[in-house]
């Protein structure tokens, strides 16, 4: 649901209803349902609601940016860095980044609900005990049975001489159509240090479809195309990586 005016907005308000949306099986009695993500507009933080069934809990884990979480259903036991206080409803928690902690539900026999909100759309999650972070966004989605881990657009753009300055300009301007694009998760501009009319788009997808099929078939690519072609002395070049490793 959207109300008023757009006009100059890179999103437009937007109205969400936990039951319309998909919830994400998380296992050991655990559902998450995430609500404003960045493919909403989401540009500082993250929220949604985790449903337990009784008994249910979730690993010791820490974040890498301050989580606050809310009960709103039943009762629940938090334990945050070995300290555990149980909490009922409209009870709020805050929690440092990198401290561990997680929440179980105190009841063996009723379901218990919280709301999340995580202080940065790029929020991961690690096992306290160690082990690799995760971030929430791809976390989601692959819990989710999508598969989805993203893909990166690498765009190599070669700039006609004396305009580099229109050039950085434009794109920066042009960088709204990207992050109200379905799927777009960041957006960098890099420029070659060996020659410097040579610049590098990154744009991270959660599809390889958000870009193909999404973005390139809308108005906003043809806006993109429209801002920077007549500063390029050719085409733009794009490929497409998946992350494998990054070793440190």
């Amino acid at each position: 649901m959207t109300t008023g005016s757009t006009r100059g907005r890179p999103f437009p308000p937007a109205v969400l209803r936990p039951g319309q949306r998909a919830a994400i099986d998380r296992g050991n009695g655990a559902r998450t349902t995430p609500l404003v993500d960045r493919a909403l507009g989401a540009t500082g933080f993250l929220n949604g609601i985790t449903a337990f069934e009784p008994g249910a809990a979730i690993g010791h884990h820490l974040h890498n940016c301050p989580e606050s979480v809310m009960v709103i259903e039943g009762e629940a036991v938090v334990d945050i860095d070995g300290q555990e206080t149980p909490l009922r409803p409209f009870d709020v928690t805050f929690v440092p980044a990198n401290i561990p902690h997680h929440f179980r539900n105190a009841s063996a026999s009723r379901p218990m609900r919280i709301f999340w909100t995580y202080a940065s759309v790029d929020a991961t999650r690690a096992p306290a005990a160690g082990g690799p972070a995760t971030r929430i966004d791809v976390e989601q989605e692959t819990a989710g049975g999508t598969g989805r881990d993203g893909v990166t657009e690498c765009v190599d753009l070669h700039v006609r001489p004396g305009a580099e300055d229109r050039f950085e300009a434009r794109v920066a301007e042009a960088a709204a159509l990207f992050q109200r694009a379905v799927g777009c998760r960041s957006f960098e501009l890099v420029r070659s240090v060996e020659d410097g009319l040579v610049y590098h788009l990154l744009i991270e997808w959660s599809t390889l479809d958000d870009h193909l099929v999404g973005f390139r078939t809308s108005e906003d690519f043809a806006h993109w195309r429209e801002l920077v072609m007549p500063l390029l002395t050719a085409p733009p070049q794009a490929s497409h990586v998946r992350h494998i490793l990054k070793s440190f």
